[in-house]
This record gives structure tokens, C-alpha cells and sequence, in this order.
């Protein structure tokens, strides 16, 4: 069970993916959580440097879709100003919103294929272990753990997502150390 909490990919931040070498492997579609992944709780919409970012990685070649727990006012916002998909409410550790977005990307790229059949092309980008992470893991889709832009502004079911978090990673210690010491140089905990 512990492995399913186990990212494809450790970075900092989302400023640290190598998404050219994303691309070169195989990646359409970035799956990507919105709070503290793309934007701290306490901002509406993206900054320049995230605006930067989203034109970088659209000229590779991705498609970015956001996928969050957070209501649909303030999903549906952020991604109408920078023209995204989006999929709110998404009950993340459960399947739900990652499945309604590959349901979206095959009926508007893959309409002939089997959902199984383009997670090849998707990877998943969050913060959270319990939510992000895990749901991924749970549909089989590769996954990048990003570090919290802005934990101060977290409400209090993603604090006490962190203290599980924490008690998984002491596990990694235990059970996966290369991980463990990957995620601690990374994310501070």
C-alpha cells in the first residue's frame, strides 16, 4: 500500500520540471492540481511568471488541465484567464476528476481508444501525497510531487493531510530510503 504514495518524479516546484524531457519521453497532457501547486491559496489568478511558464510549456506541445478539490468559482476562474480545461471538486484521492479528465482528453484527441490506452501520454503534477499522488498511483498515471507553494495559507483538512503525509514519509525511511532522502531535500518536511 505504501508504494502507492510513491511519485514518478520529485521536484521543487513546478519551475523545476524538465517538461522538454517530458515531451521527448512520451508526455501529452499534464494533468496539473491548482492550490499550492500553480497557485497559493491566497491568490486568485496566476502571475507572470506562471503566465511565462504556461507559454513554454504550450509551445512544446502540452495540453495543461487543471484538476482540483477546490470549488468550481474558483477553478473555473483561474482557467477561463489563461484559457484551460478545468475539473473541479475532483474528490482527490478518489478516481473521480482524474477519470472525468482523461474521459475529456480521449473524446477530444483519442475518440477510438481506450482511456487505458492514452495514460501513456498523461502525467499528473500536485503537492499532496494523500490527494494528488495517490490518486494517480490509484488510475495508474505517472505522477511529479511539487513542493507547497505557500503552506501558511492551507485550510485545515490539507494541514491534516500534511500530518499524514508525514507519517508516510517516515515509512519511506524505513521501506524506500532513496526516496525518502529525495523527498526531504526537496520538500522540508
Amino acid at each position: 500500500m505504501i508504494k502507492k504514495f510513491i511519485p514518478t518524479i520529485i521536484k521543487h516546484t513546478i519551475y523545476d520540471i524538465d517538461f522538454k524531457d517530458l515531451y521527448d519521453k512520451g508526455k501529452r497532457y499534464l494533468l496539473c492540481d491548482l492550490d499550492n501547486t500553480l497557485i497559493p491559496y491566497d491568490m486568485d489568478l496566476a502571475d507572470d511568471k506562471f503566465k511565462d511558464l504556461l507559454k513554454e510549456i504550450k509551445n512544446i506541445g502540452f495540453e495543461l488541465v487543471i484538476v482540483s478539490n477546490n470549488h468550481k468559482k474558483r477553478v473555473k476562474r483561474f482557467g477561463d484567464d489563461l484559457n484551460l480545461m478545468t475539473f473541479s471538486n475532483s474528490l482527490k484521492p478518489l478516481k473521480f476528476g482524474l477519470k472525468k479528465a482523461l474521459k475529456y482528453i480521449r473524446k477530444k484527441d483519442f475518440p477510438n481508444s481506450k482511456i487505458k490506452d492514452i495514460k501513456k501520454y498523461v502525467i499528473t503534477i500536485g503537492d499532496q501525497l494523500m490527494t494528488d499522488v495517490f490518486a494517480s498511483s490509484r488510475l495508474k498515471l505517472d505522477s511529479i510531487l511539487v513542493h507547497p507553494l505557500k503552506k501558511k495559507t492551507e485550510k485545515w483538512y490539507t494541514r491534516f493531510n500534511r500530518s499524514m503525509e508525514r507519517r508516510i514519509i517516515k515509512r519511506f525511511k524505513k521501506e524506500y530510503p532513496s526516496v525518502y532522502e529525495e523527498i526531504n531535500e526537496k520538500h522540508e518536511y
